[in-house]
């Protein structure tokens, strides 16, 4: 049934998201991700570039960071930006509002715990330094710092290509618009989703401090990212058909 012909049953909001042309998706997803990434860039102007991102202080004194962690963290958010102004329009529109909802709120929940932070200081600046002292480590060794770059690389990799290839045909909410099988979608059906794993386990792992909190944003994060993966699986295979079930036979995934 067209969707277009039940909007009468549904709620406001989801007759007004059905409603909404593709054009005007693009352009809140363009404006919310490069005003993010800008936000984010000022630093390379503020800061000098080999003094970004983690660093290892190894026993006998030497200093090495790691830049490139910033600049694939910033270049996803650029990627991101950059695909919601030249993706494809969907072949079939998203129409449920829980799945909707609970997409759109998992692909922006590794920024909720950054971006409460200077919630809190606009509230009282001693609640931001609190969470701030509770949530991370204050120093962390060379093994750490080391590990925590590497980790941190991997996934970005990941990531980073994945968007790359991605590109014209990414969606925050299931919405089929082309079958990637090339670059790493070859062999990981999430590649995205693969790297994020590896990210944010350097995160919650390393940099912040050891305790069940963290470990249970970590756990709830991959949760939510697995089963948002056999969501955008059913729509894929409802679209796609016998190509995506041969394509999913060759391709690694966890679920």
């Amino acid at each position: 049934m067209n969707p277009s012909e039940t909007n009468d049953h549904r709620s406001w909001p989801m007759r007004l998201w059905l409603a909404a042309p593709d054009w005007a998706f693009r352009v809140a997803g363009a404006a919310f991700f490069f005003a993010y990434f800008l936000s984010q860039a000022q630093k390379y102007w503020r800061t000098p570039f080999w003094q970004l991102g983690p660093y290892c202080e190894f026993p006998g004194g030497q200093i090495v960071r790691m830049p490139w962690v910033p600049v694939m963290i910033d270049l996803t958010f650029l990627l991101i930006a950059l695909a919601f102004c030249f993706r494809l329009p969907p072949r079939t529109r998203a129409s449920d509002g829980w799945v909707i909802a609970f997409t759109v709120f998992t692909g922006f929940a590794p920024l909720i715990p950054i971006w409460l932070s200077p919630l809190l200081g606009m509230v009282d600046p001693s609640w931001q330094v609190a969470y701030d002292a509770f949530l991370w480590r204050t120093t962390i060794n060379w093994q750490q710092a080391l590990a925590y770059g590497v980790i941190m690389t991997f996934g970005f990799v990941f990531e980073v290509w994945g968007y790359g290839v991605l590109f014209r045909s990414l969606s925050i909410v299931p919405e089929p618009r082309e079958l990637k099988v090339t670059g790493p979608y070859r062999l990981i059906r999430h590649p995205i989703y693969f790297g994020q794993f590896f990210a944010q386990s350097a995160v919650w792992l390393i940099a912040a401090r050891t305790h069940w909190v963290c470990i249970a944003i970590l756990v709830t994060f991959i949760a939510m990212q697995l089963y948002r993966s056999k969501l955008e699986d059913r729509v894929l295979e409802q679209a796609f058909g016998e190509p995506y079930r041969q394509w999913k036979e060759k391709t690694f995934w966890f679920v």
